[in-house]
C-alpha cells in the first residue's frame, strides 16, 4: 500500500504545472499589432489574463487563444491605452510582461 501512496505523490509532483516559456516586454507604435505568448508544460490547461490588474476578454482588437501548451493575447491596432502591465495566471503559476506603446510619429 504505501509503494502506491508514494507513487501518487511522486506522479503529483511530476505534474505539477509549470511556465517553459514565460511573457516579455513588448514595445510598439500606435496601430501595430503584438502578441504576447505562454508556454506551460502541461495541455488545456484554464488561464486568465488581465491588464493592469483588470480581466482581458476577446473582442475584435484582442484575441486570447490557447492550442495545447501555449497561451496567446493577440493586440490588434494598439493605441496609447493598451499600454500596461499584461500577466498571465493559471492556477498557482503567473507571469507578465509590459507593452509600452509608443506615439505614432506625425511627419
Amino acid at each position: 500500500m504505501g509503494d502506491i501512496k508514494t507513487g501518487g505523490i511522486i506522479a503529483a509532483a511530476m505534474n505539477r504545472l509549470k511556465v517553459v516559456k514565460g511573457l516579455e516586454d513588448v514595445e510598439v507604435s500606435e496601430c501595430e499589432s503584438c502578441s504576447f505568448e505562454v508556454t506551460l508544460n502541461l495541455a488545456y490547461i484554464e488561464a486568465i489574463w488581465t491588464r493592469d490588474g483588470m480581466q482581458v476578454k476577446s473582442k475584435p482588437s484582442c484575441r486570447i487563444s490557447t492550442h495545447g501548451k501555449k497561451h496567446s493575447l493577440i493586440l490588434n491596432r494598439v493605441v496609447l491605452g493598451d499600454a500596461g502591465l499584461y500577466c498571465f495566471q493559471a492556477s498557482d503559476v503567473q507571469t507578465s510582461g509590459r507593452l509600452i506603446v509608443r506615439d505614432m510619429a506625425i511627419d
